[in-house]
């Protein structure tokens, strides 16, 4: 069996590597990756049997990997923090592990996966295709007070989403303004990408609110949102590449 590291942290990663030498000597690790793109780029290339992924990587959450590729393997979560729980089994995961990580519970995790495939009567190929062929669920509502009353927002009424200190803003495509439980990570996490765009750290764009676009600085873009918004709404460097390719799909 093969597996894949998505780790940023490089003692953890070699130390996990020690780990599963010694709970599985047969088991092979092919690669490794210390950030979302060269992690979509390995498993797409690898197509590794099992994949340990660390949530927190240095250019973003791991579940940005999960939106822009289709990962089949089954995947074992490496973390520090246990609040990302319900995403991680939502993706592929198959065991959440918390830091540090013991060999007791690499080996409870690899046993897991043995019992699965003995269980089934398949192998990690076969629940690489099982895998593909469960569709995400995004949500299609949000929840929101307006004037002492609660109503329901449609996915397809909002506009974009504004990061303003502790609170996350939905704003509608009719111009008015919610706060909406959850962080920016989450409710990123819920949305359909095909649809919505972290253009920064800020804000998260809905493809219909999208105006036009003028150039910037530094090859970056700034878009011009209906509604309009009350910062600038430019795209960061890091997700430039990924923003173009998102538009032009």
């Amino acid at each position: 069996m093969t597996a894949y590291i998505v780790e940023d942290e490089a003692p953890a990663a070699q130390g996990l590597v020690r780990l599963l030498e010694q709970a599985d000597p047969a088991l092979r690790v092919v690669g490794m990756a210390d950030n979302v793109e060269d992690a979509i780029q390995g498993i797409a290339a690898l197509r590794p049997d099992l994949i340990f992924m660390d949530i927190h990587l240095g250019d973003d959450l791991c579940f940005t990997i999960f939106q822009r590729t289709a990962v089949e393997a089954p995947v074992i979560f490496t973390t520090a923090y246990d609040k990302y729980a319900i995403q991680a089994f939502q993706a592929n995961g198959i065991e959440y592990l918390l830091k540090p990580i013991s060999l007791e519970a690499i080996q409870q995790a690899l046993g897991k996966v043995d019992r699965l495939k003995r269980r089934f009567g398949i192998d990690p190929g076969v629940l690489r295709e099982l895998s593909a062929l469960r569709q995400p669920a995004y949500r299609e509502r949000f929840m929101v007070a307006s004037g002492g009353q609660i109503r329901s927002v449609p996915v397809e009424q909002v506009a974009y989403f504004q990061s303003e200190g502790r609170y996350v803003k939905l704003v509608s495509t009719d111009n008015h303004r919610y706060i909406v439980d959850g962080t920016m990570d989450k409710i990123q996490s819920e949305l359909d990408p095909r649809h919505f765009f972290r253009i920064n750290r800020q804000l998260i764009v809905s493809f219909g609110a999208i105006k036009s676009m003028v150039p910037y600085s530094k090859s970056r873009v700034k878009v011009v949102l209906h509604p309009a918004t009350d910062i600038e709404s430019i795209v960061s460097v890091e997700r430039s590449a990924e923003f173009k390719a998102w538009l032009d799909r």
